[in-house]
């Protein structure tokens, strides 16, 4: 599997694992199922109610099941963040090549390539009732999208190339608090040094992965020099215990590269 870099508001690069392709046919095939379940459900409904002829002269037919069946996709990946009901029991989704969540554009994109990378089952039916020249094209379509998502470094079909998107796996392979991140009260924050941003994010990596060893193995003269040499570098005078000092610290850069 390929990994996506991302790069965060601290110019970190995390990698998510691209989602496997059995991961995504087994996704595919369970929005499938859930699409013929809801088919046959509401068709059970719109006969009970209306009587299927009824319903279609209403235009019923169209709005309670062709709509839904085609809108399926891009309903629950935009209003669930990537995900439909197939990818989110897999444990994967879609997200932008820039590592944030795809935009509105991006999930309408992809959705309307979908009936050209899904186009082998479009082109058949066409096919059997006669349209042989779409049918063919929509055949083409489908073959290619699955040559290119075979030969792309992050299994892209031509809906993902076209939005700038990638099927990732949701789970990181490894925690946040691997990184620098720290949640904090962005409202009732107050900056005690300001000069922090004047480090790098190489300095910052060093000093939280002092803090968070200092835990574990009580590395206090490592931790004073370290905050000696801070001190010194940033002209920062404080009476604060040296571990204190490079909390304070690692807060103060978490807040101040957010704003």
């Amino acid at each position: 599997m390929a990994t996506l870099s991302v790069k965060t508001a601290f110019n970190i690069d995390l990698q998510f694992e691209t989602a496997p392709f059995h991961k995504r046919v087994l996704a595919w095939m369970i929005d499938f199922t859930m699409m013929i379940l809801f088919w046959f459900a509401m068709a059970n409904i719109i006969e009970r109610l209306f009587d299927m002829e009824v319903a279609n002269e209403l235009g019923l037919v169209q709005l309670l099941l062709v709509t839904p069946m085609l809108m399926y996709h891009l309903f629950f990946e935009l209003f669930m963040k990537g995900q439909s009901l197939g990818k989110l029991a897999l444990g994967i989704k879609v997200v932008s090549l820039s590592g944030q969540q795809a935009t509105v554009s991006q999930y309408l994109l992809r959705w309307l390539m979908r009936f050209v990378d899904f186009g082998i089952l479009w082109g058949f039916l066409l096919l059997i009732q006669g349209e042989s020249v779409l049918g063919m094209i929509l055949l083409i379509g489908s073959i290619v999208s699955f040559i290119h998502f075979v030969s792309t470094i992050y299994n892209q079909r031509l809906g993902d190339k076209v939005a700038g998107t990638a099927v990732v796996l949701k789970k990181l392979p490894y925690k946040l608090s691997d990184t620098i991140f720290q949640e904090l009260d962005l409202d009732g924050y107050r900056v005690s040094f300001p000069s922090v941003m004047r480090l790098s994010d190489k300095d910052l990596n060093i000093v939280d992965n002092i803090v968070k060893q200092h835990y574990k193995n009580n590395l206090d003269q490592y931790v004073a020099n370290v905050a000696t040499k801070i001190k010194t570098v940033l002209n920062i005078e404080t009476d604060m215990p040296d571990e204190m000092f490079l909390e304070t610290l690692l807060r103060d850069y978490n807040y101040l590269s957010r704003k």
